[in-house]
């Protein structure tokens, strides 16, 4: 399941964690809202994100041999 979870501080900072989505789908998951916070000042992405990366590359690759 899909979860977004929003922190906002009490300097109005918002942090947004993403659960449950593998690869680079969480930045299109968060699209909306980032836009509606406003600038993103800082990014870091998850070892879900990398993790699906790798593996659809190595996909592609047997699919062509």
């Amino acid at each position: 399941m899909k979860k977004m979870r929003i922190r906002i501080g009490k300097d109005g900072r918002a942090t947004v964690k993403v659960e449950g989505v593998v690869g680079p789908g969480c930045l299109e998951f968060t699209k909306a809202i980032e836009e509606a916070i406003g600038e993103v000042e800082e990014r870091e992405l998850t070892d879900a994100y990398h993790q699906e990366a790798i593996e659809g590359v190595s996909e592609n690759v047997e699919e062509t041999l």
